[in-house]
């Protein structure tokens, strides 16, 4: 097994994992997995921390693009470090940590948008915004990725790539690997898993399982914004990538914060509100929460997951958008908790300083 492990291991190297951080990451479509397959090394015995962000949105509309308390004059105000520097303290301390990057990042003028209520986006240059909030993998796969159409989204990949950052979405998949060999995939889901979508689906889901990732992970963007209980579409996600073998089902969209529940032993957390959100100067709900997932692994087997949830404001002003989001502690923090427990019938725990609230589930 370690020998075949290695041998593909150098096929990735070759197919472009590109180095950040203390892991390495490779983004493939479906129709470009590596032709060798087998299993990475598997040895590995101890704990990857992953922290999970909800709808960031690096810019805004056009027509509020220069408002005095609209993002890019806040950030020009500011700093690049200002819109995630209160949440380093997680982000900084895990071994990678993945957001949703709800919008176009493009420095074209004549890109057109298309017809809908909001368009998003931001200068290529806010990638530095994600690397000094030390975030290095974002998820593509949600309803504004798209808001320049095609070119808008391929000006996107283009400025992640070239600022050495990973990502993935509906059309692509991603690995990331430790020092130690060990892979774990990450998979996006956008709106629902029907139809072709779900064939898709199915087939990246077995092309991860194929190149031996000990643990595969799904970011579904889904739901009914401002609801808090979770819709049927979220409902069948969850169903589908259990189905499919997806071990952690993280959730975004609703712009509000909704529970978590156990399905069939997988744990699932459905939405995780907004984070650092330009697409709005005063969002109507500013609470949101960051979740921390430990994963413990045992000679490259996944033996449970810890899941830490941290409720957040996503502003540090009350009155407006700051772009800054803070973590809450004590009643604020129990508030969150308890709409947690509203939207799902579960309650997620006791908040405890500097520890969230915190749930372990065993490998079903």
């Amino acid at each position: 097994m370690k020998k075949a492990g290695i041998l593909l291991l150098a096929v990735l190297l070759a197919a472009g994992f590109s180095g950040q951080a203390c892991g390495e990451w490779l983004t493939f479509t479906a129709d470009n997995v590596p032709a060798e397959q087998g299993y990475l090394v598997q040895e590995y015995t101890g704990t990857v921390r992953i922290t999970f962000l909800g709808d960031c949105t690096l810019g805004g509309e056009e027509k509020a693009r220069n408002y005095y308390r609209g993002f890019v004059e806040t950030v020009s105000r500011r700093d690049y470090a200002w819109p995630f520097r209160n949440l380093t303290a997680l982000t900084a301390a895990d071994d990678l940590t993945v957001a949703n990057l709800e919008g176009v990042l493009s420095d074209r003028t004549d890109l057109r948008r298309v017809e809908k209520t909001y368009n998003f986006m931001g200068s290529t240059a806010y990638t530095e915004i994600l690397k000094k909030g030390s975030v290095e993998c974002v998820t593509l796969a949600n309803n504004h990725s798209h808001d320049y159409g095609t070119e808008g989204y391929r000006d996107t990949v283009r400025a992640l790539e070239e600022a050495g950052m990973a990502y993935f979405g509906t059309e692509s998949m991603a690995v990331w690997r430790n020092a130690e060999g060990l892979a774990i995939g990450f998979l996006g889901v956008s709106g629902n898993l029907s139809g072709s979508r779900y064939r898709e689906y199915r087939q990246q889901a077995e092309a991860l399982h194929g190149l031996g990732c000990a643990a595969v992970i799904t970011v579904m963007h889904a739901g009914r914004e401002y609801e808090y209980p979770p819709g049927d579409y979220q409902k069948q996600i969850v169903q589908r990538s259990i189905a499919c073998g997806t071990d952690l089902i993280i959730g975004h969209h609703p712009h509000v914060v909704q529970g978590f529940e156990i399905r069939d032993g997988i744990p699932v957390v459905y939405s995780l509100g907004n984070c650092v959100f330009g697409g709005n100067t005063n969002p109507r709900d500013h609470d949101a929460l960051a979740v921390q997932a430990d994963l413990a692994f045992e000679d490259g087997e996944l033996t449970g997951i810890t899941l830490r949830f941290y409720p957040i404001s996503v502003s540090g002003e009350a009155a407006f958008n700051d772009y800054s989001p803070v973590l809450l502690s004590g009643e604020n923090a129990e508030r969150v908790l308890r709409k947690m427990e509203t939207s799902t019938g579960i309650y997620p725990g006791a908040y405890a300083e500097g520890r969230g609230a915190e749930v372990t589930v065993p490998a079903p």
